[in-house]
């Protein structure tokens, strides 16, 4: 009888649209602890519904796949404390966000749609882990990945960044100020605001030495 009720019945679209929304207001008022959990949510919905969807179903399996990417992604980017502007992260959520990095690249593979941003974000998390040497294959990986000059500066400026955490010395400081400088040159448009992203982690990591 159970199985009848309209209580649990799947999630319909508008009630997916709440949820989202639900998430921009939570966003609105810097309550990112209670977003990260609304997010699990959804990528536990998303993952049910890839378990039942046939195999055949390719382009409805893309599309739940892709939106898992993505909302992975916004797990993984709300546990990273080097954007410094979500008060202090815990370490159990820093390592949910690791893990997040993984499950978004995992995605991303099987879309075989591997961005810029899910290999950006996997050596972010890496670098927050100090595992230096995967967070600069990651970093490679994605200048690598970027089609605009931009995007490979912002990449080489988070290799420099990463090189510079695992051994700081003048030298690698001053790569990683050459870094920042191309490319604020590189990008009129957003080439301040990838600079300033580098300039805060730098302060987030070297802030207690």
């Amino acid at each position: 009888m159970l199985a009848t009720e309209l209580a649990i019945a799947p999630i319909t679209e508008a009630e997916w649209k709440h949820l989202s929304e639900l998430m921009g207001e939570l966003r609105k008022i810097q309550r990112d602890d209670l977003f990260v959990p609304v997010a699990r949510l959804q990528l536990h919905y998303a993952l049910n519904q890839i378990k039942q969807t046939d195999e055949n179903e390719k382009t409805e399996l893309n599309r739940l796949r892709k939106f898992a990417r993505g909302v992975a992604f916004n797990i993984a980017a709300f546990t990273w404390p080097g954007w410094d502007d979500t008060g202090p992260i815990s370490i159990e959520n820093q390592k949910l966000g690791l893990s997040a990095a993984r499950v978004a690249l995992d995605f991303a593979t099987q879309v075989e749609d591997i961005t810029f941003n899910a290999l950006w974000i996997n050596g972010a998390h890496e670098l927050n882990a100090k595992n230096f040497e995967i967070a600069i294959e990651f970093f490679e990986k994605a200048r690598d990945t970027a089609d605009e000059t931009s995007g490979k500066k912002m990449a080489s400026g988070w290799i420099a960044l990463t090189e510079l955490l695992a051994d700081t010395i003048q030298k690698k400081r001053t790569q990683l100020d050459d870094a920042i400088a191309e490319l604020r040159q590189a990008d009129d448009k957003n080439g301040e605001f990838f600079a300033h992203q580098l300039e805060t982690a730098l302060d987030v990591y070297t802030r207690n030495d």
